[in-house]
């Protein structure tokens, strides 16, 4: 009998790496946005591309949808976005960045709501966390000045997510 647990390395890493960003944007508040734009577009770009190859790896295994893999391309789409441009979305990343967000929470509680529909664990937190995303990127419009804040919040979110399901990949858990 295999007693092993499968275990995801690249999310796991990856949301460590989201989760140290987190913690930078909180307690160093005072980068420019253009140097946030650069860290948080190379942390999107590498959990989109990890989103990607576990979608692809375990899709059939863990009966991922096509939402994983919108996701994933959210992530890639935002990353390439903020490292290609990020003079240029200093001005305007707040709300650029608000309607990914709230976007990726919309994601997360469609895919809550598949979860829970078909008995798959951790739908609870998918819905947990698209709330609070949806949160954050409302709050890029209403005060775009407490953008470092909310960004930490959400991408602590997003790493926290992504060691959850790492870890638990053998559980059969939806990969958001």
């Amino acid at each position: 009998m295999d007693t092993t647990k499968k275990r995801d390395w690249g999310l796991i890493v990856a949301g460590i790496l989201l989760i140290i960003c987190s913690f930078v944007f909180f307690f160093w508040p005072g980068l420019t946005l253009v140097t946030i734009a650069a860290i948080a577009g190379a942390a999107f770009l590498v959990a989109g591309i990890f989103d990607i190859i576990s979608y692809v790896r375990m899709r059939k295994s863990m009966g991922l949808s096509a939402w994983a893999i919108v996701y994933a391309i959210c992530d890639i789409i935002l990353g390439l976005l903020l490292l290609l441009h990020p003079v240029m979305f200093a001005a305007v990343i707040p709300w650029v960045v608000g309607v990914f967000f709230a976007a990726f929470g919309i994601m997360e509680i469609v895919l809550a709501v598949r979860a829970k529909g078909g008995s798959v664990n951790g739908w609870g937190w998918l819905i947990f966390s698209g709330i609070v995303s949806i949160i954050c990127g409302l709050m890029f419009f209403v005060m775009p000045e407490t953008f470092s804040v909310f960004l930490s919040v959400f991408v602590l979110m997003r790493g926290i997510s992504m060691i959850y399901y790492g870890w638990n990949a053998d559980k059969g858990m939806f990969v958001a």
